[in-house]
């Protein structure tokens, strides 16, 4: 069983960046002990929002799921009862606990600049939010879009084509005439128009 601890610490080492107080946890691999997770301390205010959180039937589920993961994790509980609890595999919650860690301090430095109850939950929540994902970005803008909807809205005959309704490639091709987009094909209109 220790074997097998110490295998897939090694693992998550390598996945994972730790925070602070990694050389407490590789002092304990070379002692031979099993990998503990680091513990979770939590202010007055924290506990309040994570709480607030964890109890709301508005806010995100994702939110709520960790939020009662770092609820726990600051109650001692290990990850392996914690994702128990909340449903998740050990990883995941070890993965949301050391999200908390990593920005425990920029939390304490934001909870002590007095701000509004509402500011202080949206930087908790951001905290508890995915970090955005790698992909290519979109190739059409919110305004474009917009411009597109409102150009599609228009009747053909107010840009001078003798035409009643606008086929999918008129309206692509008065798209690119008016500058909107230098592209667009028609089955992404469709797609747009829908």
């Amino acid at each position: 069983m220790l074997f097998l601890t110490c295998v897939i610490s090694r693992e998550v080492e390598n996945q994972y960046t730790f925070h602070s107080d990694y050389s407490f946890i590789k002092s304990m691999k070379e002692k031979g002990m099993p990998w503990a997770a680091q513990s979770v301390n939590l202010t007055t205010r924290q506990e309040g929002v994570l709480s607030n959180i964890a109890k709301s039937r508005s806010a995100r589920k994702d939110h709520i799921i960790r939020a009662k993961i770092v609820l726990l994790s600051a109650a001692g509980w290990s990850n392996a009862r914690t994702s128990k609890e909340v449903g998740l595999g050990k990883l995941a919650v070890g993965k949301w606990r050391r999200r908390w860690l990593k920005n425990e301090e920029i939390l304490l430095e934001v909870e002590n600049k007095e701000q509004k109850k509402s500011d202080y939950r949206r930087c908790v929540e951001s905290v508890l939010s995915d970090v955005p994902r790698p992909g290519t970005p979109p190739k059409f803008t919110a305004k474009q879009l917009c411009q597109i909807v409102s150009v599609a809205s228009e009747k053909p005959e107010v840009s001078g084509l003798p035409l009643s309704h606008w086929s999918l490639s008129s309206l692509a091709d008065e798209l690119q005439k008016r500058g909107i987009v230098e592209s667009i094909s028609t089955s992404q209109l469709s797609i747009f128009l829908k």
